[in-house]
């Protein structure tokens, strides 16, 4: 083979390479709601059924969109736990969440994001926010007080508790299984990708931390492969106190023990 037929292929190879890689960045940003986001719908038509004291929340935003939530209900409750819950759940998921937490004496709601249950609307990060938002107001309209609200955040749901957190008064802030920010997360996980550049959803929640004022305490399991437990240790170190669950994975955090006796501890 001559140099210049080398030289040639070389240049064809670089070429289709770099096609191929434009192409996969530009399919990442226009779809990345697809896999960071995949809704778990539920029809409009579904009765929710229960054995704890439960409303089904509906929250007219405009005349297209409407979030759905579903609020648990303590006997004479000391307080009440905003939660927001990871990117595969919704708020069928959330009764094992709230029943110990009643044990405790608080009431517990839970907001379906955007897409989400029987949420309508449009997902971005500004409306993650802005529905957080509209949820912690919700609660004061009827009749709670700031200072009465715990957030409570899992996986995806730790950076729109966080930044929740930074712009209000509630009375406490739990995280578990959270990233550090986001961005850094997927950029772990496809280092290949500009993902600084791409990602529509950078949730900083490092950033959100620093203007939290209330008590915080993080939860990890030290076997999360999905958000390692390095994430948590650095946010902890602008703000919080960390509690490593041994053997805990970032789904299965709820199953241990540890878990709800150091949240017990803590709203003491």
């Amino acid at each position: 083979m001559n140099a210049n037929r080398l030289k040639k292929l070389m240049v064809i190879s670089i070429s289709v390479i770099s096609i191929l890689y434009v192409a996969f960045c530009i399919l990442f940003y226009t779809s990345q709601e697809n896999f960071l986001f995949p809704a778990k719908k539920i029809a409009d038509d579904y009765k929710i059924n229960s054995s704890l004291n439960f409303e089904e929340l509906t929250l007219k935003v405009s005349d297209d969109v409407q979030l759905s939530g579903i609020l648990f209900n303590a006997n004479q409750p000391k307080g009440i736990v905003l939660h927001f819950h990871g990117n595969e759940q919704n708020i069928l998921d959330m009764e094992s969440l709230a029943k110990p937490l009643i044990g405790m004496g608080y009431s517990f709601v839970s907001m379906d994001y955007r897409t989400y249950g029987k949420s309508t609307g449009k997902l971005s990060e500004e409306n993650l926010f802005l529905d957080a938002k509209l949820f912690l107001e919700l609660l004061e309209k009827r009749g709670w007080k700031q200072s009465d609200i715990i957030l409570m955040g899992h996986s995806i749901g730790t950076g729109i508790a966080t930044q929740l957190a930074s712009i209000s008064n509630t009375k406490a802030l739990i995280l578990y299984a959270p990233y550090y920010t986001f961005k850094d997360l997927i950029s772990e996980k496809m280092p290949i990708l500009p993902i600084g550049m791409l990602i529509k959803y950078p949730l900083n929640s490092a950033k959100y931390m620093e203007s939290v004022n209330c008590p915080v305490l993080i939860l990890h399991g030290t076997l999360d492969e999905l958000v390692p437990i390095n994430h948590a240790k650095k946010l902890s170190k602008i703000n919080g106190k960390l509690i490593s669950i041994k053997n805990g994975e970032h789904e299965n955090l709820t199953e241990f023990d540890e878990f709800w006796l150091e949240i017990s501890k803590f709203l003491k």
